[in-house]
């Protein structure tokens, strides 16, 4: 879910992410909300011509800030049916946007995962 302008930086957009999480508990109280995060996006891999709308940034180590953002959240909401944090995605090759290895960042966004989240 991209409600933030996200042609800019990774760490920029978790800034708005974030004051849009607050937004949502002060406008939506009592109604449970589940934190997203997103490894980033650019989907020109599917076109022909450019096209705006490019996460730049979106390291594995920015991503785990992101992830960090989300855990504090889903701690600071106790009661939540559920701690259930959502990443986008496993495999978006095309959208610039999996946790799949690759000869970048090698496992990388995977680590920062176990990190937040592992033991």
């Amino acid at each position: 879910m991209h409600f933030a302008y996200i042609d800019r930086d990774y760490r920029e957009i978790l800034s708005d992410v974030r004051r849009e999480w607050e937004r949502i508990d002060r406008e939506y109280e009592g109604t449970p909300y589940f934190p997203h995060i997103s490894i980033g996006w650019d989907n020109n891999p599917r076109f022909n011509s450019f096209r705006a709308g490019i996460v730049k940034g979106n390291t594995p180590e920015a991503f785990e800030e992101g992830l960090l953002m989300a855990k504090e959240y889903i701690d600071c909401h106790p009661s939540l049916p559920a701690p259930l944090i959502t990443i986008n995605s496993w495999n978006e090759w095309t959208e610039t946007s999996y946790l799949e290895p690759d000869d970048l960042y090698g496992y990388g966004y995977l680590e920062a995962v176990r990190r937040v989240f592992g033991g």
